[in-house]
């Protein structure tokens, strides 16, 4: 038996190219050219010391490949045969510390800074004074670090370095995880201050004094941003792909891109600000398809032609929740616990191909989340071939069509809604049983169907990094 995929895409290249046509010719007002970005707290003598070995250590460039993993790894030591070995207090390995939590907090604050400003210079083409530039108009205007959260003095410090406006990132949370993967998470704000008090203008000013479209007048005083990375562990041994260092330089880079978004565009992304949850609904689909026949004495529609499909497919749809986890998640279990004991189907919650947005947004205050990322099958089909003379069943070919939506529940605004094709074609073999071959098209391509959606949905998200 072969198999051939074929996933239909839609419109969403469109709209990017759409929104960069825009952003084009969309003129600026030239009043935000010079930010200040304020430098973190400078760490001990011993810290900035690692800080400097390890930026060093990442510049050097390293082999690719399967070896280069594994090279990466700590040989154990050889047993001294002289001594007594001593006693096991676990039988779980010890992951070595590649560093302390302050080291790590120290690294990811430093690595933060520079990303964003970088990220300001290059892609906002902002002009940002340097960390010497910033300390040494502190230090002629007598401001010790402790006096920055102070708005006047940040003014002052504008004032006397021509910047319109600072910018202050402050890392208030860093989370590293161990387990089936090695996970560092950084959260944090972004202070606004704009160097005059009654200024509204926060519209930063791009390349030839243009800006893509957004709301930075409406820009908050607070914003907040994240950063994620991940690493899985290494094939046949019990260490981790990445070290949390190394995790450490991609979460400040993310965490840099979704701060800087924001600041350019006044936009905040789902899942951005510490607390808040979501709930994954079921995932209904259809548990019959109709069949399009074509034969030799010409085509026709067997209505219900493949039963017996699986009602529920949300184990098929495994969405991008960074950095939410555990506790931030209400899963589908929860959800359908809660629809069943007020004798509600998961179906009631969709008209068609769209979100019943006052039902959705009254189970989210319920299951008390922020938001409700919902999905489901909305049609299904199946074709059937003439044989040719080399086959005793017909080709399969399936289509499946799957739409999701993410609600905001405080407004039941609907934040993402995308729709996604696949289909599945087969060529049976002689051996092959016609009911369950039918039954494998049409689920293979719910499958990629919801594959696709899952990908759109990760592309949503990344657009707040960009």
């Amino acid at each position: 038996m072969t198999v051939r995929l074929r996933i239909q895409t839609g419109g969403i290249l469109a709209l990017l190219l759409y929104s960069a046509l825009v952003a084009g010719g969309q003129e600026a007002s030239p009043r935000l050219r010079r930010v200040l970005v304020l430098p973190p707290p400078r760490p001990d003598a011993a810290t900035q010391k690692w800080i400097a070995g390890e930026r060093e250590a990442a510049k050097k460039p390293k082999r690719g490949g399967l070896f280069s993993i594994f090279a990466s790894q700590k040989p154990a030591a050889k047993p001294d045969k002289t001594k007594t070995p001593a006693k096991k207090k676990s039988e779980k390995p010890e992951i070595a510390e590649e560093a302390t939590p302050h080291q790590l907090r120290a690294l990811c604050e430093t690595l933060l800074y520079e990303d964003l400003t970088e990220r300001l210079r290059t892609h906002l083409h902002l002009t940002v004074p340097t960390e010497a530039e910033v300390r040494t108009a502190a230090e002629s205007l007598h401001l010790a670090e402790k006096d920055f959260p102070e708005p006047e003095t940040l003014r002052r410090l504008a004032a006397a370095l021509n910047c319109e406006a600072v910018l202050e990132p402050r890392q208030t949370a860093l989370e590293r995880r161990e387990g089936t993967e090695r996970a560092l998470t950084l959260r944090g704000t972004v202070r606004f201050l704009s160097r005059a008090s009654g200024e509204q203008d926060r519209t930063p000013v791009g390349r030839k004094g243009r800006t893509r479209p957004g709301p930075p007048a409406a820009l908050p005083a607070l914003f907040p941003f994240f950063g994620i990375a991940s690493a899985g562990r290494v094939l046949f041994h019990d260490g981790y792909r990445r070290t949390p260092v190394q995790l450490a330089f991609e979460a400040a880079q993310q965490a840099a891109a979704v701060a800087a978004h924001t600041f350019w565009t006044g936009e905040t992304g789902p899942f951005t600000t510490e607390g808040e949850r979501v709930a994954l609904l079921p995932i209904p689909a259809p548990t019959q398809a109709d069949a399009l026949l074509f034969t030799p004495e010409g085509r026709r529609v067997a209505p219900a032609a493949v039963r017996g499909l699986p009602a529920d497919v949300t184990t098929r749809f495994q969405p991008y929740l960074a950095p939410l986890g555990g506790k931030d998640i209400v899963g589908a279990e929860a959800v359908r616990r809660m629809l069943a004991s007020e004798k509600r189907n998961v179906e009631d919650l969709w008209r068609q191909d769209q979100p019943e947005l006052a039902r959705v947004q009254a189970l989210g205050q319920r299951l008390d989340v922020g938001y409700v990322l919902m999905a489901h099958i909305t049609e299904i089909e199946l074709e059937t071939g003439v044989p040719n003379a080399a086959q005793t069943l017909s080709t399969r070919e399936a289509r499946a069509e799957a739409v999701g939506a993410l609600i905001r529940v405080r407004d039941g605004a609907v934040l993402w809604q995308d729709r996604a094709t696949a289909t599945m074609t087969l060529h049976p073999t002689g051996d092959s049983k016609s009911v369950s071959i039918d039954r494998q098209a049409v689920e293979d391509a719910e499958h990629f169907a919801l594959s696709d959606l899952q990908r759109r949905f990760r592309a949503y998200r990344a657009h707040f990094e960009n």
